[in-house]
């Protein structure tokens, strides 16, 4: 037997109470010698212990009434089915589980996996009865509770269920499990079962991790665990993984190339797969892939113009099947007008060849009077002219091999930065390492990425120098020089360049190859980003200024650089904070969603900028965050984690294989409801312990009421003589 409220056996302590009461009545009154009770002492030894035995009775009776009222409140539970026959109640707590990752979305007939999944509650739903009580929870990226322990209502019930969508995100096993752990052990019924409702599949439930594998352990030793797989044999699926910008610069009137990745994640191939390129609800590029085998990727290159400066929406879609969450992804890019970009030359500012920044502005504005060229203004200053140029003007600086700045000059150029601004060091000869450092160094933080130590030059055997290695092709300008021809790169060497300490946070991008130490690093500051180059920008340290792979190594830079935070592309379920620009006002925040809903935010600080914490978005889109009414809107693409796009599920096999080491059982089929109701065996045990309880309080006020009137009408074994004679023994004294 068990008890659902076990704090109510502390009413057993109340049988103290009858017990106290029958001792303090025996020794209430004062005995006191009287010649005359010697009379009747013999004549009432009969009736003495037959008063005793009724006292013990009465006592015996007050005392099971008060235990049977204090196991009923404790709510008594047996397991066996008998007990139905002395008013046992089987009730029943339910706790529902419904996968609603939107995998449960595909829908390869008439219905989804979803629906059928809803379809399997209702199934368990029908084997309950009112004052049962439910809890349903969606299990998505964080658990959802829809109903949290209410009494069964099925109209209510059904009208919840009725309203539910499938999430556009992951399923995240371990705290979903967690919270319908938590659920269950709120629940006060002596049937306690758990009905995990999902499609069973692969990437889910091939190998639960062990915090999930110890969830379900907790539930089963809690009640009975079911799993209801509502998977599908169809998993015929394609997706979009990916969009990136992999060329181009953000700018306006430049046209950029787009690389959507197509996944085939089903078991047939697929053929003539359409792929459209929308910018701003305009369509610029269409492309047709022949064929995607099975679990192939397919790379399609789109192209797109940007016509207007601001943020552009760009959207690639593929045709809808039958999951159409992942046939969509979104991308923002700022689109800028013009970049401006101060040179700063650590040599003389003649115009000649053999000025530091030669190469340089060749590279990225090769012909300044061409009109397709005017996105970049550029302006270059010699480094005795510094102070005449403000850094607040520009988008980017870049310092070659600058030899040393004012502290003044130091100070501004950190708070550039640290405002959003971009900067590219390159070094050569006329740097000191130790000065520079010194410099660089403003309130105890370098805006290096790393320390400069000792210049390292190539060997003799080496005499073209090294060349170019990436070593975090994750990097965007990594990336992209993975991309080019490995026989033009190589054809890049540099024969000089300084050895450099990383800085905590920092990011080697390049170094060269074979000696270990960084070519280019990255270091993040504020909301701007600096780049490190260990080598010059002309053609003293190397053949790196006259190789093709320079012109990509600059104009990717200054893209990067000039990239905006909200640029990123975020999950579902993925916290949305957005970096507000220094000019934005101090006024109220609005976040506007996918559908047009408004919701008002506010702006925290993290790392001494202002950001706007936007919480977990629910679904896929644009967002656009207000923060005043002159200030154009941030934007930012919100997409699904592709992970979910395999919607293949295991076999009855596998997943007899998933749960072998688990107390899971597995119903599917015509076999729901009578397994479910051969389970229940708990019957609730209150109502007997209540009835049983009140029968014995009417029984011992009745029988208090005969022992009293037995007692008025003189029922006494005293002869009258006896007692007369005890009467006026009592009244001459």
């Amino acid at each position: 037997m068990g008890f659902l409220n076990q704090i109510m056996l502390l009413g057993l302590l109340g049988l103290a109470v009858p017990v106290l009461i029958h001792l303090l009545n025996r020794y209430r009154y004062r005995e006191i010698d009287w010649g005359a009770m010697e009379l009747l002492r013999r004549a009432m030894v009969l009736r003495s212990r037959r008063v005793r035995i009724e006292d013990l009775i009465l006592l015996a009776l007050r005392c099971l009434a008060v235990a049977l009222l204090a196991i009923a409140m404790a709510r008594p539970t047996i397991r066996a089915g008998g007990a139905r026959f002395f008013g046992g109640e089987a009730r029943v707590g339910a706790v529902i589980a419904l996968d609603a990752s939107y995998s449960m979305a595909h829908r390869p007939g008439v219905r989804s996996r979803f629906d059928a999944a809803v379809h399997r509650a209702r199934e368990v739903l029908q084997t309950l009865q009112p004052g049962d009580q439910v809890s349903i929870v969606l299990m998505g990226q964080r658990p959802r509770s829809l109903l949290r322990n209410v009494s069964f209502d099925r109209e209510r019930i059904d009208e919840q269920l009725g309203s539910t969508r499938a999430l556009p995100e992951r399923v995240n096993l371990e705290p979903c499990l967690e919270r319908v752990s938590e659920l269950l052990a709120e629940v006060r019924a002596p049937v306690l079962e758990c009905y995990v409702v999902s499609d069973a599949q692969e990437l889910t439930w091939r190998r639960p991790s062990e915090g999930a594998a110890a969830s379900l352990r907790e539930i089963a030793a809690a009640g009975r665990l079911y799993y209801l797989p509502v998977g599908s044999e169809a998993a015929e699926n394609l997706a979009l993984s990916r969009l990136e910008l992999t060329s181009g610069a953000r700018r306006l009137g430049s046209t950029v190339r787009y690389v959507a990745e197509v996944r085939n994640v089903g078991r047939t191939p697929a053929r003539n797969v359409r792929v459209t390129l929308s910018v701003d609800d305009g369509t610029p590029d269409r492309r047709v892939v022949d064929l995607i085998r099975p679990g192939q990727l397919a790379a399609v290159p789109l192209y797109a113009k940007f016509a207007a400066p601001g943020s552009v929406r760009v959207t690639a879609r593929l045709e809808r099947d039958a999951l159409a969450v992942d046939d969509v992804r979104h991308a923002v890019a700022c689109v800028r007008e013009r970049i401006r970009v101060l040179v700063v030359d650590g040599e003389r500012a003649g115009q000649d060849a053999d000025s530091e920044t030669f190469y340089l502005r060749k590279a990225l504005v090769p012909d300044p009077t061409k009109p397709s060229q005017a996105s970049i203004r550029l302006t270059r200053a010699a480094q005795v002219e510094l102070p005449l140029h403000r850094f607040d003007d520009h988008d980017i600086v870049i310092l070659a091999n600058v030899s040393d700045l004012r502290t003044a000059q130091a100070e501004a150029l950190h708070a550039f930065v640290r405002q959003g601004g971009g900067l590219i060091v390159f070094l050569g000869d006329r740097v000191h390492a130790g000065l520079l450092n010194a410099r660089l160094r403003v309130g105890g933080e370098s805006l290096l990425p790393g320390r400069l130590t000792t210049v390292l030059d190539a060997p003799a055997r080496r005499k073209a120098g090294w060349p170019l290695a990436v070593v975090d092709a994750s990097h965007p300008l990594g990336r992209f020089l993975s991309r080019l021809p490995r026989p033009l790169v190589d054809e890049a060497r540099v024969r000089t360049l300084y050895r450099v300490e990383p800085a905590a946070g920092a990011r080697a991008v390049l170094e060269a190859a074979g000696t270990g130490a960084p070519l280019l690093i990255e270091k993040r500051l504020g909301r701007g980003c600096v780049l490190l180059v260990t080598t010059s920008a002309d053609r003293d340290w190397g053949s790196l200024a006259v190789n093709p792979a320079y012109l990509v190594l600059l104009h990717e830079s200054v893209a990067h650089l000039t990239r905006q935070s909200h640029e990123r592309q975020f999950t579902v379920g993925e916290p949305l904070a957005l970096a507000l620009p220094p000019r934005a006002g101090a006024g109220p925040l609005e976040l506007v969603g996918p559908d047009g809903t408004r919701t008002p935010i506010t702006a925290g600080e993290t790392q001494g900028r202002r950001v706007a914490e936007c919480g977990l978005p629910e679904a896929a889109g644009f967002y656009q965050l207000h923060a005043g009414s002159d200030a154009p809107p941030i934007v930012a693409a919100v997409n699904v984690d592709p992970i979910e796009s395999d919607v293949k599920a295991l076999t009855p096999e596998g997943l007899r294989a998933a749960f072998a080491d688990l107390p899971v059982t597995v119903l599917s089929g015509q076999d729901l409801l009578a397994e479910i109701r051969r389970g229940r065996t708990g019957l609730e045990m209150w109502r007997a312990f209540l009835f049983v309880g009140l029968l014995v309080l009417a029984l011992e006020t009745f029988l208090a009421w005969y022992f009293s009137r037995k007692l008025a009408k003189g029922d006494s074994p005293i002869p009258p003589r006896a007692r007369e004679t005890v009467l006026a023994a009592g009244e001459s004294t």
